[in-house]
């Protein structure tokens, strides 16, 4: 039907310009009121074509927007869109979930972290006291500028956290008894 209309509209065109070329020799040949009359004509025509070509192309282009809007709303287009939308939902579920995850796992971490050091902490106060204790039961025993000096190394330790060194200096203690 479209292609009918098509060629309709342009046989109707080519009558057109087939009128304005009647004009023309019309003109040539002096015939002015011929000639007005195949213009008047052609112009007629020639809108005619012009108007049936733009009531095709407006026809086409609703055909095609309700072929569109059909293919749209059909049921299989439907179901696609709503599988679609489904896998995005679990994948953005899933992307949530590997976030919170990582999160959690940071958070535990960090968590982990601020116990070890405050144990690490309570650890050396308590080496710290315990060898504080001992290094004043052999303070009779040693002489002042050993007792200073180990107490003074002690204190340094305890400052760095440096368990091992206390350790060491403890170990020095009992080899001195």
């Amino acid at each position: 039907m479209f292609g009918r209309l098509f060629f309709g509209g342009l046989l109707i065109g080519s009558l057109a310009m087939l009128l304005f070329v009647l004009g023309f020799v019309c003109l040539q040949f002096g015939l002015v009121f011929l000639m007005g009359l195949f213009y008047l004509l052609a112009s007629k025509v020639m809108l005619l074509a012009l108007g049936l070509l733009a009531l095709l192309a407006v026809m086409t282009l609703f055909k095609a927007i309700y072929r569109e809007l059909r293919g749209y709303f059909s049921r299989e287009s439907a179901a696609v869109r709503q599988l679609l939308s489904l896998q995005i939902r679990r994948q953005n579920i899933e992307r949530r979930q590997a976030a919170e995850c990582r999160q959690l796992s940071y958070l535990s971490r960090f968590k982990r972290q601020r116990l070890l050091v405050a144990d690490n902490r309570k650890q050396a106060r308590a080496l710290f006291a315990v060898i504080s204790d001992e290094l004043q039961a052999v303070r009779a025993q040693l002489p002042a500028t050993r007792y200073k000096n180990l107490r003074k190394a002690l204190r340094t330790y305890r400052k760095q956290a440096d368990a091992a060194a206390m350790l060491a200096l403890r170990h020095q203690l009992h080899v001195v008894d």
